[in-house]
């Protein structure tokens, strides 16, 4: 009898587990407003917890989020991991087929701003709400969540790898009402200059042992504290 009701337990235990697991990442395509057409990797959150949107850097894609976005999801944190447009599976824009290669020259990049607002208005149809939608970013990726997260003060918590003050015409925009964490390796001088007054206005910063945005991730002990960090923000998001 006491084995069957064990059994029992760890029946129930076992099938509110699955229940409660994520959803698997899976693609999506996105529509901006100015008529690109972006490809993305999401991951669903577990209820009531946060998704972060993830913004590559120049010439890269939605996949060196990886390392970062499947542990948060065995933590329950959602992310929605962007191709940019220009790049990856997002070379559709609005007079057809374009790369990345002419953006410094027209005076794209500035304008892929909307790549991140983007994600936020689709994550907020499918009842997200503002408040528990994050950005991260890497490179220029960061300085367009930093950008995204001043449009959306609202935001749990900012996420910035390598930000510069200003990468082709991006500019880096502290948000202090924003639970932020910047880091960078102290080897790459343009990002490395932010973290002070970044922390001046509220940031915590971390000090990499190398690399440049997600190359970060290579050092496990950087990937780690990263990762608490985000848990600890998204059960606690106004905390310093």
């Amino acid at each position: 009898m006491r084995s069957a009701r064990l059994a029992a337990a760890l029946a129930v235990l076992a099938a509110s587990a699955r229940a409660a697991a994520p959803a698997p990442a899976r693609e999506i395509a996105l529509k901006t407003r100015d008529g690109w057409t972006l490809a993305a990797l999401y991951r669903a959150p577990l209820p009531g917890r946060p998704v972060i949107v993830l913004i590559h850097g120049v010439g890269s894609s939605k996949n060196e989020w990886a390392p970062l976005s499947e542990r948060l999801a065995a933590q329950g944190v959602g992310a929605l991991a962007l191709d940019l447009r220009g790049h990856g599976g997002s070379l559709q824009g609005p007079q057809g087929p374009r790369s990345d290669q002419d953006f410094d020259a027209a005076g794209e990049w500035p304008r892929a701003l909307e790549d991140p607002l983007c994600a936020t208005r689709w994550l907020k149809a499918r009842g997200i709400p503002a408040a528990r939608v994050a950005f991260g970013g890497a490179s220029i990726g960061a300085n367009l969540a930093s950008q995204a997260a001043a449009r959306e003060p609202r935001a749990p918590f900012l996420l910035l790898l390598s930000p510069g003050p200003d990468y082709r015409g991006v500019v880096l925009r502290p948000v202090p009402g924003v639970r932020t964490l910047a880091a960078a390796a102290s080897g790459d001088a343009y990002a490395f200059s932010t973290l002070a007054p970044l922390a001046r206005s509220g940031a915590k910063t971390l000090e990499a042992p190398a690399g440049h945005g997600t190359q970060m991730f290579a050092d496990t002990a950087t990937l780690d504290k990263i990762e608490a960090w985000i848990i600890a923000a998204s059960k606690n998001p106004r905390a310093p």
